[in-house]
């Protein structure tokens, strides 16, 4: 026999039953930030023990608004991205807001068509990070769009932005390896073309090195932005005027180097110094602790969505640097402790 059909709570019901107008409750599941708390708390009690869920798809179509936004990231692999995420997340839900999360891989054409998907769910604006602010064909095309975007991580004078100072950051790294004696330092990235942020580390760590005098930084280029080629490690550690210090470009390729140097007979920091970038929990964790610059990704995150909410509500682009911080952990030596050429 068919079952009777359950009978759904609407908003008139939890309306009814929290003693506050439909249009309150309404404003409880799409914009929280506008109630006071003991009212929300108050309808959110109701709505679970009646096992109410607002209709988002017919809220949507009556007002025209998804409220919702997509972010586009590289990866979520890295945990940099998810924290990124995270915050990201937790201030579009205080705000009524949900996301929609793609990933591109660094690939150009990748993040091209994830960017459209999101655009085909009707997404109200876009939080991304892209291989190259100033070439990008997809900051482009959301700008012919007329859709409000804002990027993470990337730094542009010419599209709203949330980052850390790269150049900065990576002049701090190379300034504190020269006051411990290093003057070797190679940088290690991986393809510069689908990593702006990798590049600009880059220049940072070359332009501190011109400024205290020491001879430029050797680059080694890694096929992956996370894994490290003991090859090409083994070619640049031959060399008779070796590197002493390897500064990596972000803290999950630092830990492959480090797997890498083990593997090749190296001890960190007892034969090689390595730092990374990005602070991420887990450096903390190594033993022996990393070295890196720590950037604030959950902040970040929270940052760069509450100002494309700003956007969404008609003000105007801003771009904002969050500070960054040097972690001196223990995978870097004296270079005096190392025995001489």
């Amino acid at each position: 026999m068919p079952s009777k059909p359950l009978h759904r709570p609407s908003i008139l019901d939890i309306a009814r039953d929290a003693g506050v107008s439909p249009a309150t409750v309404s404003r409880a599941f799409n914009r929280p930030g506008l109630l006071r708390p003991d009212t929300l708390q108050r309808i959110e009690r109701v709505a679970r023990e009646s096992g109410f869920r607002p209709n988002r798809v017919g809220s949507s179509l009556r007002s025209g608004s998804t409220r919702t936004i997509g972010m586009a990231l590289p990866t979520l692999c890295n945990p940099v991205f998810a924290e990124c995420f995270e915050g990201a997340e937790a201030w579009a839900h205080d705000h009524g807001y949900s996301i929609m999360v793609t990933t591109t891989g660094y690939d150009l054409p990748r993040e091209a068509a994830a960017v459209r998907s999101l655009l085909d769910h009707q997404v109200e604006g876009v939080l991304l990070a892209v291989a190259n602010a100033a070439r990008s064909a997809t900051l482009r095309e959301l700008a012919h769009e007329g859709l409000p975007y804002v990027l993470v991580y990337n730094e542009s004078p010419s599209h709203p932005c949330v980052s850390v100072d790269n150049m900065a950051a990576a002049r701090d790294m190379v300034r504190w390896l020269a006051s411990e004696g290093h003057t070797r330092i190679a940088l290690v990235t991986g393809p510069l073309a689908a990593s702006d942020r990798a590049r600009r580390r880059l220049q940072g760590a070359r332009a501190c090195a011109r400024e205290l005098g020491l001879p430029p930084p050797v680059h080694l280029c890694m096929p992956s932005h996370t894994a490290a080629d003991a090859g090409l490690l083994r070619q640049a550690l031959g060399e008779r005027l070796a590197p002493t210090a390897l500064f990596c470009s972000n803290d999950l390729l630092a830990a492959s180097v480090i797997a890498e140097l083990r593997a090749l007979g190296l001890r960190v920091p007892d034969d090689l110094s390595v730092c990374g970038f990005d602070g991420m929990h887990f450096a903390a964790l190594m033993v022996p602790p990393l070295t890196t610059v720590e950037q604030p990704s959950r902040d970040i995150g929270a940052t760069a969505c509450a100002q494309l909410l700003a956007l969404l509500h008609g003000e105007s682009p801003v771009s904002s640097r969050l500070p960054h911080r040097l972690i001196t952990g223990r995978t870097v030596a004296a270079a005096s402790s190392y025995p001489a050429e």
